[in-house]
């Protein structure tokens, strides 16, 4: 069994997205035009938000948000240290510079009083990520943020329509990022991104950075970058936003099976720290990621079961050699690091599937 089927969700939706490409493919109609334009529109209206501007990544996306808010050399950018790189490596790609603080011991999120611990004069941006579907604390993260006159930019890219004190994550802090990568909650057939706000310059501008610092054609009142989607891609997440709210519905009901069926799971003698879901979220599990001290163990007896998992992420972002190897500074982020581990969870699972999961780590007891 492998850890994720993308085949199988591309099967069931063949005929929709061939029906979707083929007159793109028959007028060359590769570039912006309307795929793209409706994408934007659909997914901004899903958020009940004004604003959504595609571009070529999640990465870009971050990136371009950040520029777009005046980010630059010298500034400093608060993120966790515990996510994918990406979070930290679009800060540094501006020259600014990113500043780690320790995640929660439930969650693997932002904790707000690691944040307001770690501000400097130079402090200008927070980037909150709601990592694996769970939100971030962003009502206290807000809060902080406000009083320091700090941008917000949240990283959205692995909760889509996830939910925060009854608003939807995206639509919380001055914008927002997403990844469109195959693997997330609405992937593409490749790499894609999006930028959510409710600031209609803050959009505009990225628009524009996305597209050469273009005011209109051939004229260019800034420097830009070539990061705009592509029409097939904006074409298939279209198909696909139809049924992301389903799709959502059955990861949330994998994961409460997962969940009532492992609380007592303890292999090889220690208890399995699972998911939690605390008051106020709604968690939308693009992963199913728990915990144990013989993670490595368990991986490997699950793979000999025949049954694929991951590890999303064995280190740090201060312990990448990116970044210096750093270590020692974030206990929680560590932990995190050293004991995670991914369970076969995606849409098309079956519950068949799942039980044999759920058996075989049993039967490590």
């Amino acid at each position: 069994m492998p850890f994720i089927d993308l085949a199988a969700a591309h099967r069931k939706l063949e005929p929709e997205i061939l029906d979707a490409v083929l007159p793109l493919l028959r007028h060359a109609a590769f570039i912006g035009g309307d795929p793209v334009r409706d994408f934007e529109r659909d997914f901004a209206a899903m958020h009940y938000t004004s604003c959504a501007v595609t571009t070529k990544s999640g990465t870009s996306a971050l990136s371009l948000a950040l520029l777009a808010m005046g980010i630059g050399p010298g500034d400093e950018v608060i993120v966790p240290a515990f996510t994918f790189i990406a979070t930290a490596s679009a800060v540094v790609t501006l020259g600014a510079v990113p500043v780690f603080v320790d995640v929660d011991a439930e969650t693997g999120c932002m904790v707000p009083d690691a944040v307001g611990l770690a501000l400097s004069e130079r402090t200008r941006a927070v980037i909150p990520v709601h990592l694996y579907g769970h939100p971030a604390p962003m009502t206290a993260l807000l809060k902080l943020a406000k009083k320091c006159e700090l941008r917000v930019l949240e990283d959205c890219a692995q909760s889509h329509l996830a939910v925060c004190d009854e608003r939807m994550v995206g639509t919380l802090g001055d914008a927002a990022a997403f990844s469109f990568y195959p693997t997330k909650n609405l992937g593409a057939a490749g790499d894609a991104g999006l930028v959510l706000t409710s600031d209609l310059e803050l959009a505009a501008r990225v628009r524009r950075l996305a597209n050469h610092g273009r005011s209109e054609h051939y004229v260019h009142v800034e420097i830009g970058q070539n990061e705009r989607l592509d029409a097939f891609q904006a074409a298939i997440l279209s198909v696909k936003l139809k049924h992301l709210a389903e799709w959502t519905s059955r990861r949330r009901a994998l994961a409460g099976r997962y969940t009532g069926a492992l609380k007592e799971c303890a292999p090889f003698g220690e208890p399995l720290q699972l998911p939690v879901e605390l008051p106020g979220a709604r968690h939308v599990y693009h992963l199913y990621t728990v915990r144990h001290p013989r993670r490595d163990a368990i991986a490997s007896a699950l793979r000999e079961a025949g049954i694929g998992t991951a590890i999303h992420y064995p280190l740090t972002v201060p312990a990448q050699p990116a970044f210096g190897t750093q270590a020692g500074q974030w206990p929680n982020a560590e932990r995190w690091a050293a004991t995670c581990l991914s369970l076969p969870l995606y849409p098309d699972l079956s519950d068949a599937q799942q039980d044999r999961v759920i058996e075989a780590l049993k039967f490590l007891n």
